[in-house]
């Protein structure tokens, strides 16, 4: 067996943070910026309210306010998560990451490896960000030339895009280009 049959626990809470978060990037910022400015709040009026006197009842109030607190850290980190997914590039926008439409890293990382592999893609959009990310990875200096214009050979290649007169067109058009500096 692959996997487990069942979502995990933390797949479940993800995605029912995801359900409940605004889409868009101010309103995730501000629930997020609420949520992780009550948290501390919260976890410091459990450690003030359980080092008191040890009676049962503001023990009780401690134990809550610190579940509380921790639990309202999480959902404020989970809400800021797609924003800062989105700050640093690897999804478009916050709004695509619960639908999945954005850029992800990984997602794409796998699509390319699939595509140097030769094997078929799901659709021509992922032909399509295959290839820009290893336009991007190329420009990043994670791929050298060679290796650049393989890969990428070997993606319209199985794709079908490259013109019929035959293989080393594309290559010469890409060298023509100017060197990257």
């Amino acid at each position: 067996m692959v996997g487990p049959s069942t979502p995990s626990t933390a797949r479940s809470v993800h995605r029912l943070v995801e359900h409940y978060t605004p889409q868009g990037t101010v309103g995730r910022l501000l629930l997020g910026v609420v949520a992780l400015g009550v948290s501390p709040v919260l976890i410091l009026g459990a450690a003030a309210g359980m080092s008191g006197p040890l009676s049962l009842f503001p023990f009780l109030v401690g134990l809550l306010a610190l579940v509380g607190g921790v639990v309202t850290a999480v959902v404020g980190v989970l809400t800021l998560w797609p924003v800062y997914l989105s700050l640093i590039g690897n999804v478009d926008s916050a709004a695509d990451y619960m639908n999945g439409t954005g850029r992800s890293a990984s997602a794409n990382g796998s699509r390319v490896a699939a595509a140097s592999a030769g094997s078929e893609p799901a659709s021509d959009e992922a032909d399509l960000d295959a290839e820009e990310l290893l336009k991007r990875r190329y420009a990043a200096g994670d791929l050298s030339r060679e290796e650049f214009e393989r890969r990428l050979d070997t993606l319209l290649d199985r794709d079908g895009r490259r013109a019929a007169g035959g293989r080393g067109e594309g290559r010469r058009e890409r060298e023509r280009e100017p060197e990257r500096e």
